[in-house]
Order: structure tokens, then C-alpha cells, then sequence
């Protein structure tokens, strides 16, 4: 009873259109109250939900973020990009998804990626004559890159919920987001050649352009290498990264001149604001997570999908297509939340490694995103490009498959995931 009142309280207050933060406290309040357990304990749950010093990181980077889209590193990077494939045909979709992956190695937020970087995509794409439906599905696609290759939001946010070290998901991020990124070009590769899209295409620019491009975007080109080469080499902890990148965006801001005390006071309060959703939705979780917990949904669900199949690949395909569901219905950080305590404890039971199946959770969400009715990309596209938004849907389609088959390959491909934070010493 106690359980039922718990799961359906949350599931009605969602229906109802009550924010998923509310919804987790108020089912948790309630849930307590009905089991006579002292309230003290939804305040200790949420406070120790937003404690930690690996939580650190997600201001941090939400923060570096937003530097990066107001300092004029969004531009260097495209065309740095354009001169690089905006020859090969496909021409400004291929660089919008290349654009994206370098852009993701600096700012692990899909939204910055869309709103930021995806405005000069769109731009461009709209002035060369790409039609606006396929400019703005593209640019929506290629920005759920950016929660896979680290720096990663979503993935401290995981981290810190399973208690995972961030540097071992960092480095299993890696492979998957490069696996995103050309099963969108195989896609886009497709549309050309069977005539869906018409992509025209700019000349060679020569070794010469090439190198101005370069030479323009070194120092944002850099920022990855920064990075993730800095936490590769344990020379600091992604926590101390996100730091790095913040200074490092004030820095190219201050070389080329273009952030000003008014562009810094904006995107200080939209990161203050990002964070203080995320670390709300954050805290009000664990309280429900506690319930959970107590309630053993875990045992429960684990042993419903285990009755349905016991073979665990098949188990982890029921997995995936229910995670693609909720991506639907709710923001990706809301379900990583709600799903991490549920499907963590099933990770034995799969035989996967924790950190591998925290990236294919993440991944597995961040297709939600980009469809509907959710679908936050999508929103913020359309915003840009002003186009209805069923045009952006039905545009989108193609590049959703492409995604999926990403998906399915980190999946049920672990070695190829986990290569790197092997080599670099992870042991499960």
C-alpha cells in the first residue's frame, strides 16, 4: 500500500503537470507520513543529496558553458570545422555534428550545445540553402553529443548518485560519443545520396585555409585537450576541471575581447539558475530514492524483467527501449534520477560493469531530448529558427534511428567502451 502511494502519488503529480522536483517531494512526504517515519528524514536525504564535492563540477561546468557561448569560441569552432568537411558531401551537416563533437569536449551541456553553437550552425545552414527543417534537426541531434564526451553533466550527475568514479565514465564516454557522431554522418550520408536532402557543398579550401582556420580556433580547439588531458594525466580531478575550464573561457574571452561585464553578468545568472534546478531535482531524488530503496523496487523490477527473459541481453534490450520511453515524458535529468537508483543494483545481474552501463543510461536518455513531446533540443531549435514544431519532428526522424543504432552498439559492445578507461588503469 505504503509502495503504491508512493509510485502512483509521483506518477499522478507528473500527469498533472506539477514540476518533477515537487512531485518527488510531495509522493516522499507522503510516503513518509503513511509509514509513521520521522520527516527529519526527507531533510537529511536532501541535503546530503546535493552534498559532495563531485557535485561541484556541475556548476562548474554549466558555467563554462555558458562563457564559451557568449566569448565567441561557438564561431572559431565552426568554421574551423567547415573548412575541415564542409567540402565532403553532406557538407554543412557533417560539420554541424563535427562542430558539436569538439564543442562537447568543452561544455558537457546538450542545451548550451543547441542554443550557443547551434545558432551559428543554423545561421550558416539557412544562408548556404539547407532547408530549415533539416538545419534545425541536425543541429538538435548533434547536441546530444555533448552529455557523452566528457566533460559530462550527466555523467557527474550519475557518478555521484552511484557512486562511480567521474574520471572512469569520462573515459568511457569517449568511444560512445565518437560512435554518436558517425552513425549522424552515415545518416546524413544517406539523405544526400538517396536524394531526401540537397546538401551543397563548398570547394576544397586548400592546406592553406585549412591552416588559418586552424590557427583561428587553436586556442578553443584547445580547451578539450586541456581538459580531458589534464584528468588523463591526473595533473587535476574532473571537479577541478570544470574549474579549469571556467577560467580558461574568461580567458579566450579577455583575448578576444568579445565578453563584457554584461555578457558575464548573464551568464553567471543563467548558470546559477541551471544549478539551481539541477541541484533541486537532485536533492528531492534522493529523498525519493531513499523510499525506494526501503520499498526494494530494485529486487522487484529485476526480478519482473528476469521473469519475462533470462537471457541478460535481452533483458538489457527491455531495459533500453523503456529508457527511450521515459525520455518522452520527462527532461533527461529528471529520469536519470529517478532510473539510477532503480538500475544500478541490476548491473551485476547484467553482467556490466557499472561505469559502462552509466554511460549507456545516459546515452540511452539523451535520445529523449530529441523527441517529442519533451524533447528539449527540439524546443530550442525551433525558437532559433522559428519553424513549427512538427516540421522539426518529422525531420528529426532518421537521425533518432541513427542514434539508436549508436546505442545499440555501446551497448552490447562493452569492449570497445570500456578500452580506454582500461588502458588507463581502471580496474571494476
Amino acid at each position: 500500500m505504503e509502495l503504491a502511494l508512493l509510485l502512483c502519488g509521483f506518477g499522478i503529480l507528473l500527469l498533472l503537470g506539477v514540476p518533477v522536483a515537487f512531485s518527488f517531494l510531495a509522493a516522499s512526504l507522503a510516503y513518509l507520513v503513511a509509514t509513521d517515519t520521522p520527516l527529519a528524514i526527507a531533510a537529511q536525504q536532501l541535503s546530503g543529496g546535493v552534498r559532495g564535492y563531485t557535485l561541484l563540477a556541475i556548476p562548474l561546468y554549466i558555467m563554462a558553458g555558458e562563457l564559451m557561448n557568449t566569448c565567441g569560441i561557438t564561431q572559431r569552432i565552426f568554421d574551423f570545422a567547415n573548412a575541415l568537411v564542409g567540402h565532403v558531401r553532406g557538407g554543412l551537416g557533417h560539420v554541424n555534428v563535427l562542430a558539436s563533437m569538439i564543442f562537447a569536449g568543452m561544455s558537457g551541456s546538450s542545451s548550451a550545445d543547441a542554443a550557443g553553437l547551434g545558432r551559428v550552425e543554423i545561421k550558416a545552414m539557412i544562408e548556404k540553402g539547407y532547408r530549415p527543417e533539416f538545419a534545425a534537426a541536425i543541429t538538435a541531434v548533434s547536441s546530444t553529443i555533448g552529455p557523452i564526451i566528457p566533460p559530462s553533466i550527466h555523467l557527474v550527475l550519475f557518478g555521484a548518485m552511484a557512486e562511480v568514479g567521474i574520471d572512469a565514465l569520462f573515459l568511457a564516454g569517449i568511444v560512445p560519443g565518437v560512435i554518436m557522431g558517425l552513425c549522424l554522418m552515415g545518416a546524413i550520408s544517406i539523405q544526400v545520396m538517396t536524394g531526401r536532402e540537397q546538401c551543397p557543398t563548398d570547394p576544397w579550401p586548400g592546406i592553406r585555409q585549412l591552416a588559418v582556420a586552424f590557427w583561428r580556433g587553436i586556442l578553443p580547439l584547445s580547451a578539450p585537450v586541456i581538459i580531458v588531458g589534464g584528468i588523463l594525466s591526473g595533473v587535476f580531478t574532473p571537479t577541478e576541471a570544470g574549474a579549469v575550464a571556467v577560467l580558461y573561457a574568461l580567458l579566450l574571452g579577455a583575448i578576444y575581447k568579445e565578453l563584457t561585464w554584461a555578457g558575464l553578468k548573464d551568464a553567471m545568472l543563467r548558470a546559477v539558475r541551471s544549478t539551481v534546478v539541477v541541484m533541486f531535482i537532485l536533492g528531492t531524488a534522493k529523498v525519493f530514492a531513499w523510499g525506494i530503496t526501503v520499498e526494494k523496487v530494485p529486487e522487484i523490477i529485476s526480478l519482473a524483467l528476469f521473469s519475462l527473459s533470462s537471457n541478460p541481453a535481452m533483458v538489457l534490450l527491455l531495459i533500453l527501449v523503456a529508457l527511450l520511453v521515459l525520455g518522452t515524458f520527462e527532461s533527461a535529468t529528471a529520469n536519470l534520477v529517478i532510473v539510477t537508483p532503480i538500475l544500478v543494483p541490476m548491473a551485476p545481474m547484467l553482467g556490466l560493469d557499472i561505469v559502462h552501463f552509466g554511460v549507456v543510461i545516459v546515452l540511452a536518455l539523451m535520445i529523449g531530448i530529441i523527441t517529442p513531446p519533451v524533447g528539449m533540443s527540439l524546443y530550442i531549435v525551433c525558437d532559433i529558427i522559428k519553424i513549427p514544431f512538427e516540421r522539426v519532428v518529422r525531420a528529426v526522424l532518421p537521425y533518432i534511428v541513427a542514434l539508436i543504432v549508436a546505442l545499440l552498439l555501446v551497448a552490447y559492445f562493452p569492449d570497445a567502451v570500456m578500452y580506454i578507461p582500461r588502458f588507463y588503469g581502471y580496474k571494476p
